[in-house]
């Protein structure tokens, strides 16, 4: 059984990798008051790992991508080695449980979903996703996306606007714009509130095409 773990792993860790950069940039964690023992504490989310991972299953399933059973990494080695999205260790040191799932369309492996934190709550949600040069997958990006921030923060997109775009589909599409028309190899938006949580999103360009990243925080 574990190596079965550890070759799943092997298949969704390069895109996971990829995410490090987004959650140092993020201030998901509150900064450090020796005064203030919640201060080092992580703010969680307000849904159980189950709960989520159940939810995005089967609405995902809707839309014929299918999501995997999640994968639990509890133990103290595991989560060093496979939930070490964070490059302070303090902030890191935090992390002790995290879920991750593959994603497929019909066009094969799409990405995968990671969500990390406490046991009983998670923290962070992050979808990676890859699409090829051509973009052939680039509505099941956008699917998945939007699933995504309607399960995990709330279907309030048109309400409020986030960033001043009407719809995720056009934030998508200027952010896709924007990244062919520069020579770095990652661009993002900024962080932009919807709900009462927060996200951000990056392109960036590598030998596969491109890699969408997602990322959810309180």
């Amino acid at each position: 059984m574990k190596s079965k773990k550890y070759v799943y792993l092997g298949i969704s860790g390069a895109a996971i990798a990829a995410v490090i950069i987004i959650i140092t940039q993020f201030h998901i964690f509150p900064s450090e008051d020796q005064n203030n023992p919640q201060s080092s504490q992580v703010a969680f989310l307000d849904f159980s790992y189950d709960e989520e991972n159940s939810d995005l299953k089967s609405t995902l399933a809707t839309y014929h991508i299918n999501m995997t059973k999640p994968i639990t990494l509890s133990t103290q080695t595991d989560v060093r080695q496979y939930c070490n999205f964070l490059t302070d260790p303090t902030k890191q040191a935090l992390v002790t449980y995290c879920t991750s799932t593959d994603l497929k369309d019909n066009q094969g492996f799409l990405g995968d979903i990671s969500m990390l934190g406490s046991p009983d709550v998670p923290g962070i949600v992050v979808v990676a996703l890859q699409s090829n040069p051509v973009l052939s997958n680039y509505n099941d990006v956008k699917t998945v996306f939007g699933v995504a921030l309607n399960s995990t923060i709330c279907p309030c997109w048109e309400k409020e606007s986030p960033g001043g775009f009407t719809s995720l589909n056009s934030l998508l599409d200027k952010l896709l714009s924007t990244h062919k028309t520069t020579a770095e190899p990652t661009t993002s938006t900024p962080t932009l509130p919807l709900g009462n949580k927060h996200f951000k999103i990056e392109l960036t360009t590598n030998e596969n095409g491109y890699l969408w990243k997602l990322l959810v925080a309180k």
